[in-house]
């Protein structure tokens, strides 16, 4: 089955949804200084991030587990909403070294975790923290992708994405993507989505 968003007549059809999808925006937001993501990849405003098609991606009844970090936490649950998602928890992933930042050094980045309709949660006892090591700029942890597997249902879908995990759907300017969003192109799809 072809996996692609075709944009007819202002019109998105789809051909698979999704009932999980983890979502890494490259937030526009608060870059200031020499270290910041725009240094690495291009941002995309918060009105951008919110016009995603989103929920046509999303099934009826799913999950979306949203990155965010300390200066965009509020700017999540408003994205998370504007999804057709209720914030429902949060889970922080705790850095092992000095961070960045005006007021404190930064050490954390989290993952609201929204939900649409009745999607149910597969794991009850998973905790709402981990300590994963620190890699290149914006890399994060693979056992992430573990962490939502043990809580929310596949088939899954990861945006944003950087490298590929067994057994996920991803779309990325890094990697080649198994679906297309019309008006948010990536340099290159793969052939799954072709």
């Amino acid at each position: 089955m072809q996996k692609i968003i075709n944009g007819t007549e202002n019109k998105s059809c789809l051909s698979k949804r999704y009932p999980t999808l983890l979502i890494d925006p490259p937030w526009d937001v608060m870059q200031k200084g020499t270290y910041g993501a725009i240094n690495h990849y291009n941002l995309m405003t918060i009105k951008q991030i919110k016009s995603m098609p989103i929920q046509d991606l999303a099934e009826d009844n799913s999950h979306c587990w949203l990155w965010v970090t300390n200066g965009t936490l509020r700017y999540g649950y408003d994205v998370l909403e504007a999804w057709g998602f209720t914030p429902r928890s949060i889970f922080t992933w705790a850095k092992l070294r000095m961070g960045l930042g005006t007021y404190l050094r930064n050490c954390t980045e989290h993952i609201l975790l929204g939900t649409r309709g009745k999607t149910p949660v597969l794991c009850k006892n998973q905790i709402n923290f981990g300590v994963f090591p620190v890699q290149d700029h914006s890399h994060k942890p693979e056992e992430i992708h573990k962490i939502v597997e043990r809580v929310s249902p596949g088939p899954y879908l990861e945006l944003f994405a950087r490298r590929r995990q067994p057994g996920w759907d991803v779309w990325g300017n890094e990697i080649d993507s198994d679906i297309i969003i019309p008006g948010y192109p990536v340099p290159k799809y793969s052939a799954k989505a072709l």
